[in-house]
C-alpha cells in the first residue's frame, strides 16, 4: 500500500499442503491454497513453533505466529478437518485463531518474530522486534487442564534496542540462541548486530557494529543443535557465523551475490545429524537464493576452525528480489526441495 494518508497495508496466510511424493520430489507442488485468511494488515513474518520430542504443553496442534505492520502477533493453529460425507474420505486443513496482542499505532510495524525453540517447559515464548527500534518478549501459556481453551499471549519484557542519529532504527531480525539462557539477538538498520540478557536491557552484553557489517543486519538465526552458533545476514550481501563466546570476529563469511532477507538452517540439524550441519539456505534478494555449507559445522563446533564457506547451489529463476525461503523435507534427501519466493513479481518456486 501507499504512504499516503488513510492507506493501509493488507495482508493474508495462505495456506499450501504439499502432499508427500510417491518416487520423486519433481513430484512436489504448491497447488491451490487450502486455506486463505484475510489478516487485519500486511503479514511481515511469521514461523511455525518447533515441536518438542517431550511436549510438556497442552496444546498438540502445530502452532503459527505471525507479525504484522498493525504491531500485533498472532497465533493459529493448524486442524484437520474430515469429511462429513461418508461417501468420501477426503480432508480439508485450516488455520484457526488461537491468541493475538492488541495492535498498539505507537510501538510500529511488527518487523519479525521467533518462537524460542529451546525450552523445555510447559509454556513458550516468542522475540519480536519493531520498527520503532524495539525488541519485546511475550509468554505463550497454555491451559493443561483444558486442551480446547486458547493459549494465552503476554508482553513481558520491551526495550529500546537500535537507533541511528538518534532516532529509533528499524530491527529487522530477532532470535534466541541455544545453550544461552535469557539470551537475544537483535539486528537492525543501524549497521548493527547486538546480544543482549533480558534480565537487564540497558545495555547489550555485546554489539558487533559498521566496522563488521557495512550495511544493516537482516536476519539472524541460532543453530538448532550446537550452542552458542548462530549465523547472521546483512543487506552488505554476506551471511556471518558467530561463536557467542567469541564476538571479536565471525568464524567465518560468505558472499551470497545479493543482500540477504531469510536465512533457515538445514531440517536435519534439529536431529543433531552432523552430515548437513552446516548447510544454510539464503534468500539473497535481487541475487536469488543460494545454499551454503560451513564444512566444519560437521565434525561440531568444539572441532570448528575458521574455514571458508562454500556455495553448494544457486536459484536465479525469480524476476523480482526474493525475500523468502524454506527446506521441504520428507526425511529423506531424495524427497528434499526448497521453497522460495519473491516480492513484487508475487511468485514462489519449488526447487532442487
Amino acid at each position: 500500500a501507499s504512504s499516503s494518508a488513510g492507506s493501509s497495508r493488507c495482508g493474508e496466510l495462505r495456506l499450501h499442503m504439499i502432499p508427500t511424493p510417491s518416487t520423486s520430489k519433481t513430484e512436489m507442488q504448491f497447488g491451490d491454497a487450502a486455506c486463505v485468511l484475510q489478516m487485519e494488515s500486511g503479514v511481515l513474518d511469521g514461523k511455525w513453533k518447533r515441536r518438542r520430542k517431550n511436549n510438556q504443553t497442552a496444546v498438540e496442534i502445530p502452532l503459527f505466529a505471525s507479525a504484522c505492520a498493525s504491531g500485533s502477533i498472532h497465533i493459529h493453529g493448524l486442524e484437520k478437518n474430515m469429511s462429513t460425507d461418508s461417501t468420501t474420505d477426503t480432508t480439508s486443513w485450516s488455520l484457526n485463531h488461537l491468541a493475538s496482542t492488541d495492535g498498539q499505532s505507537d510501538i510500529g510495524l511488527c518487523l519479525a518474530l521467533a518462537w524460542n525453540d529451546y525450552l523445555n517447559e510447559s509454556e513458550d515464548q516468542i522475540v519480536s522486534s519493531y520498527s520503532n527500534g524495539e525488541v519485546a518478549i511475550h509468554q505463550v501459556s497454555y491451559d493443561r487442564g483444558d486442551t480446547n481453551k486458547a493459549p494465552k499471549l503476554e508482553e513481558t519484557h520491551r526495550w529500546n534496542a537500535h537507533t541511528l542519529f538518534g532516532c529509533p532504527s528499524e530491527v529487522w531480525t530477532c532470535s534466541f540462541l541455544r545453550g544461552a539462557e535469557n539470551v537475544v539477538l537483535s539486528g537492525a538498520d543501524d549497521c548493527s548486530m547486538k546480544v543482549w540478557d533480558i534480565r537487564q536491557t540497558q545495555r547489550p552484553v555485546h554489539k558487533v557494529g559498521d566496522r563488521e557489517f557495512e550495511a544493516g543486519v537482516t536476519a539472524i538465526s541460532s543453530h538448532p543443535s550446537l550452542d552458542n552458533i548462530f549465523a547472521v545476514g546483512s543487506y552488505d550481501e554476506h551471511v556471518r557465523l558467530y561463536d557467542n563466546r567469541k564476538m571479536a570476529e565471525p568464524l567465518s563469511k560468505v558472499s551470497v551475490g545479493g543482500g540477504v532477507w531469510r536465512i533457515k538452517w538445514h531440517p536435519s540439524t534439529w536431529s543433531g545429524e552432523s552430515s548437513c550441519r552446516g548447510k544454510l539456505l539464503v534468500a539473497a534478494m535481487h541475487g536469488g537464493c543460494r545454499i551454503v555449507n560451513f564444512p566444519s559445522l560437521d565434525g561440531g563446533v568444539e572441532e570448528y576452525t575458521a574455514e571458508e564457506a562454500d556455495v553448494l547451489s544457486e536459484f536465479t529463476a525469480h524476476e523480482s528480489m526474493a525475500y523468502g525461503a524454506d527446506w521441504i523435507s520428507f526425511g529423506s534427501p531424495e524427497l528434499e526441495a526448497a521453497a522460495s519466493c519473491s516480492f513484487y513479481d508475487r511468485k514462489a518456486f519449488i526447487w532442487e
